[in-house]
């Protein structure tokens, strides 16, 4: 077996990408109370995990972002620099907040209209939660169980596990 050279010995950074590659766009697509604000927003990418930041505007009076070290926090600022909707940029610790300071003393309903998000998704029936142990979960509107071609059977056994695990075949018949 060969090794893989690295290529690039750069330290990991902030990097900022297109909205659309942040791993949670779609919960903010469905949450906020103007989807249009996406248009400025952007996928601040750190460690590889991209998370959506989303500009300040219309019915969103602020926003902040948590980065797992001051030294990113600031990197993150220098990132957002004139960028629109990223105005008032501060940086307390590791917190990156931009817009308008959120007040003090504010309700959860006040909190939720200050970030400018809807009280439930637009997109509820599209969005559905992970599957876990013993969850149940939805596949095409059906449960999970009644999917032919997925086996999760050797996920939920925990008691004997001297049996091999065979995949489904692509229609329902078990592999040799």
């Amino acid at each position: 077996m060969t090794s893989i050279p690295v290529t690039d010995p750069s330290p990991l950074g902030v990097r900022l990408l297109p909205a659309v590659a942040a791993c949670d766009y779609e919960r903010w697509q469905a949450r906020l109370v103007n989807p249009d604000l996406l248009l400025d927003a952007v996928a601040v990418a750190l460690y590889r995990v991209p998370l959506l930041a989303v500009p300040s505007g219309a019915d969103r009076r602020g926003g902040s972002m948590e980065m797992a070290d001051p030294v990113f926090a600031e990197a993150l600022v220098c990132a957002l620099l004139g960028r629109p909707g990223f105005d008032q940029l501060t940086v307390s610790d590791h917190v990156v907040r931009w817009g308008e300071p959120l007040p003090e003393g504010l309700t959860p309903e006040d909190r939720r209209r200050f970030h400018g998000l809807r009280s439930r998704p637009r997109l509820a029936n599209l969005i559905r939660p992970l599957v876990a142990h013993g969850v149940p979960a939805l596949v095409a509107d059906r449960p999970v169980s009644t999917a032919p071609w997925l086996d999760l059977a050797p996920f939920h056994s925990h008691g004997d596990r001297s049996h091999a695990y065979t995949p489904l075949a692509s229609h329902g018949d078990r592999t040799s």
